[in-house]
């Protein structure tokens, strides 16, 4: 069955895709040689502080994994696949970046992915 969204709640839903956008904007923008992907994460959930809005990624744990998700950005690069965890690697000029985010506002959650080369 189909349910279909009130102009309300599209509208909440746009809010949430609209703190997802702000937040791989700024991450991209911060992204320079010498930070690390946690500096990321960092940039990143100021913006969900900002806006009020909750991370989904941040310590969900699912039953297989030994410890829940440490962050609110997963941040691959270069040849990891995809959904890495925010540590100390020290980003450099022409490294591949992937970086996924979500955001919870009022019920509601957006989350997307951009891919950015550093430098």
């Amino acid at each position: 069955m189909v349910e279909l969204k009130t102009r309300t709640e599209i509208d909440a839903m746009a809010d949430a895709g609209a703190v997802v956008a702000e937040a791989l904007r700024a991450v991209v923008e911060c992204a320079k040689p010498g930070m690390t992907t946690v500096d990321l994460d960092r940039v990143a959930a100021e913006v969900l502080a900002r806006h009020g809005a909750t991370s989904p990624f941040l310590n969900y744990h699912p039953r297989w994994a030994p410890t829940p998700f440490p962050g609110v950005l997963c941040v691959s690069v270069n040849d990891a696949v995809v959904h890495g965890i925010p540590n100390d690697y020290v980003l450099a000029d022409g490294d591949l970046v992937s970086a996924d985010f979500g955001a919870t506002l009022r019920g509601w959650t957006g989350d997307a992915a951009h891919s950015f080369i550093v430098g």
